[in-house]
């Protein structure tokens, strides 16, 4: 988008949500310095409620000799926390001079934490949490990575809250943003892949400078995503998907945002970093393996179920053919109630099923890629 500013304008803001001190620390950043006012006039910020209700008043201090940068702490009292059954989003306004920036942000915060048997759980707000995920690609048959309006991202989120998903992992892609803010206001936990070049054990795809361009994206990513409150972890690399330096990259990323998990190595070359032992399982029986970290099966199922007359071509991918819906539906149910249930009491901390639809030849979607159907 375009708008008109004024010629000293918000360049960047963070909002980074504290929520053992019940507090939001703002950061941001001015183009040019304010001149002819005091700090305590220059920038003041208003946290408001979801009714609209002040509720804290903070002023910005000058942080730097540049005098572009500045920050505070605004209190949250009575603290009304975010989660999937009640995702609560306070706004902030920013008067900066002339210029005036709204955003949001929420009070949540995610940990590992063991549970009464000592075995690590994902816990939101510090309350353990099973991850019900479903992996989403977010292709479309008629803009491939482009949806065709806000309307088509409000369903795939709100379908797969009505299915029973609290968790959807975003693979192989950045989303738009106003994906990431329904979530936010929906109430979904999410996942978020870095893009993965390279294939499996390939030098010469994870040479300099693929290395250096992978990190700067990265970073690039992490910096356009960690405003959105719903975003819990981040996914380094994918089934060894040119993975190199996994015990640096996991580093890095604990640097660049130390407010969220990191799953280093989803699927396959796990080096024993980030906060998830993380495993894919499409063809045996599901398993916990015991771990100092948390266990999570980020990818299981991948059921074909082909819907005549919503397919984009004739090809079928997927890891077990039903004929029929109902085939479909008695299988998945089969799979959730006698293989990845009975696994939480073991220390299961979630599971993301593939995946939320059909894309092009992948036909393992539990809608179809037009949307017009939803195979549960």
């Amino acid at each position: 988008w375009m708008e008109w500013v004024p010629a000293v304008y918000v360049k960047k803001l963070e909002l980074t949500p504290l929520y053992e001190k019940e507090t939001v620390h703002v950061s941001l950043l001015l183009n040019h310095p304010i001149s002819g006012c005091s700090d305590a006039e220059a920038v003041v910020c208003h946290v408001r409620d979801m009714d609209g209700r002040l509720i804290s008043k903070g002023i910005c201090t000058n942080q730097s000799d540049s005098l572009c940068c500045y920050s505070c702490y605004c209190d949250v009292n009575n603290m009304h926390p975010w989660n999937p059954d009640d995702p609560y989003l306070y706004t902030i306004e920013i008067q900066a001079g002339e210029d005036k920036v709204t955003g949001y942000f929420a009070m949540r915060t995610f940990t590992i934490e063991p549970d009464k048997k000592g075995l690590p759980r994902f816990c939101l707000n510090h309350e353990p949490l099973f991850l019900n995920g479903v992996l989403d690609q977010g292709y479309w048959p008629d803009g491939l990575y482009t949806a065709p309006s806000d309307e088509a991202l409000i369903y795939d989120i709100q379908t797969m809250k009505n299915l029973g998903f609290n968790m959807i992992r975003k693979h192989v892609k950045v989303e738009t943003a106003r994906w990431y803010y329904h979530c936010d206001r929906l109430g979904m936990i999410v996942w978020q892949d870095m893009v993965n070049g390279g294939t499996y054990n390939a030098p010469f795809m994870t040479w300099l400078p693929g290395r250096e361009e992978f990190i700067r994206e990265c970073k690039e990513t992490v910096t356009a995503l960690k405003a959105f409150p719903c975003i819990s972890t981040w996914v380094i690399f994918n089934e060894g998907w040119g993975q190199f330096d996994s015990k640096k990259l996991t580093a890095l990323f604990r640097e660049l945002d130390d407010t969220r998990l990191i799953d280093s190595a989803s699927g396959w070359f796990d080096r024993r970093q980030g906060d998830f032992k993380s495993e894919h399982n499409y063809f045996a029986k599901q398993f916990v393996t015991p771990s100092d970290r948390a266990f999570v099966i980020s990818e299981y199922g991948g059921y074909t179920c082909q819907v005549k007359g919503h397919t984009c071509s004739g090809k079928t991918y997927g890891y077990k053919i039903c004929s029929s819906q109902e085939e479909f539906q008695a299988a998945y149910h089969k799979l959730m109630s006698e293989e990845i249930d009975p696994l939480k009491e073991q220390g299961l901390c979630g599971a993301v099923y593939t995946q939320l639809s059909d894309i092009e030849d992948e036909i393992n979607g539990l809608m179809t890629y037009d949307r017009e159907v939803c195979k549960l």
